[in-house]
């Protein structure tokens, strides 16, 4: 694997050519430069977008017939002009947006926000603990003690409270939490985790902003999630039934934030309990895949990075809701346009990879019915040598469906079908410059 992402990359970057060729690109600058092809991006990604069918119907064989590949999907492509190699790399999670989620999913009611030890607190608590502590204080002349020093320690001891409780104060909220409320509340820390309680003291939903690593700064980890937020919490119970229902609910949440033109919905899952939404990250106006290949040699190349990810379930039943948000990224530059294989030749490169890949089944497989139901070209993130902190995007294309396998069955007993699980229902992955395969379900 490590050698296909290498080869990958060569090619991606050998094979990019950029809008306008007054000068030459040289990538790889060291002891073996190698200059980049230049073309003309309207005239070779027009070409090859506008060659794309509108969909793809075919089936073949393998094995003898014990592997059956039946396409019969729509193709979906970017409407763009131009198609460029991007370097992206982590950042940090805005409180903007950390503090619109919050408001927007908790509008109002009488809320209070636990401090990092856990317990609940909201600003008129406080404000009757600094009463009872005053009214203590304003009796210390009726209460005997042994000593004048013992007085003192007393009142040094009262007074020494009333500062931890002016201290609390200033992190405890508001009964009803608005946007500006959330902000302010989001903006006094370098990251957030706590406790939300409905107006009776019952915890109603669990709230996490953590920008970045609190160790090492890295962003990789930074992530915001809204975990079972109950209707108490003064969100009205959102009714979603249907996956219909759930898109539409969760596109206007995230319009709501602002992220509308950054991602879209590439998935919406209905499962026993929960439907949810899946929400990938768009450069340019073209999506990007759920998956990232990642390289063996952590040193060389870019460590682990969680997919980014934007992801809204619905409870089915009870009205909850839960939100995560999950290492945004930046684009740090962009090196020119790739030169797209024709997606003829694609067809052909996905034939091939399918056989390869179903040349050999488990010994407790008999046959297997692979079924493609949906066919997109977008980007794909890489890893980069000797940037650790950095990823590369490529075009690659993507396709989507199911996989249903007839499997022996213990003792005798009559074989049986299963629908084996794939993340985000990707059967594979080829590369959108030479059909080379990345990821195979």
């Amino acid at each position: 694997m490590k050698r296909i992402i290498i080869l990958c990359l060569t090619l991606a970057l050998l094979l990019a050519c950029v809008p306008t060729p007054e000068e030459e690109y040289v990538v790889n600058k060291g002891e073996k430069p190698q200059t980049v092809r230049q073309c003309e991006a309207g005239d070779q990604i027009q070409g090859i977008l506008n060659a794309v069918p509108a969909e793809w119907n075919d089936t073949f064989y393998f094995r003898d017939g014990t592997v059956s590949v039946t396409v019969s999907a729509k193709i979906s492509v970017p409407e763009v002009l131009h198609f460029p190699i991007v370097e992206v790399k982590p950042t940090a999670i805005d409180p903007q947006i950390a503090a619109k989620l919050l408001y927007k999913l908790i509008p109002g009611g009488s809320l209070r926000i636990s401090d990092h030890g856990g317990q609940a607190y909201s600003v008129e608590d406080v404000d009757q603990w600094i009463e009872e502590v005053r009214q203590m204080l304003s009796h210390t002349s009726e209460m005997s003690f042994d000593s004048d020093a013992d007085r003192d320690a007393y009142i040094d001891t009262q007074n020494a409270e009333l500062e931890r409780l002016f201290e609390m104060r200033q992190s405890a909220v508001s009964g009803t939490v608005t946007s500006l409320d959330a902000y302010e509340l989001i903006g006094r820390y370098g990251a957030m985790e706590c406790r939300i309680l409905d107006e009776n003291g019952m915890e109603c939903a669990n709230f996490m902003w953590k920008p970045q690593s609190e160790e090492s700064n890295d962003k990789r980890e930074s992530v915001l999630h809204i975990d079972s937020i109950t209707p108490a919490c003064g969100l009205m119970d959102h009714g979603v039934q249907s996956t219909e229902e759930a898109k539409t609910t969760a596109d206007t949440l995230i319009e709501g934030i602002g992220l509308s033109d950054r991602y879209a919905c590439v998935s919406v899952m209905d499962g026993h309990n929960t439907i949810c939404c899946y929400y990938a990250p768009a450069y340019n106006g073209i999506m990007s895949s759920p998956f990232t290949e990642t390289a063996v040699d952590a040193n060389a190349y870019s460590a682990p990075w969680p997919n980014e990810m934007l992801l809204v379930c619905f409870y089915k039943g009870d009205g909850r809701t839960t939100v995560s948000y999950v290492c945004p990224s930046e684009i740090v530059s962009e090196l020119g346009n790739a030169a797209l294989m024709p997606f003829s030749d694609i067809q052909v490169q996905f034939e091939k990879s399918m056989k390869a890949t179903y040349s050999w089944l488990d010994e407790n497989t008999i046959s297997a019915e692979i079924a493609v139901n949906r066919i997109s070209l977008g980007y794909f993130r890489i890893p980069m040598k000797d940037h650790p902190d950095r990823y590369t995007l490529i075009p690659v294309w993507t396709f989507e469906g199911s996989r249903t396998t007839c499997e022996k069955a213990d003792g005798g007993a009559e074989p049986f079908n299963n629908e084996n699980d794939l993340p985000n229902n990707v059967l594979m992955i080829l590369s959108g410059i030479d059909g080379s395969l990345l990821y195979a379900g």
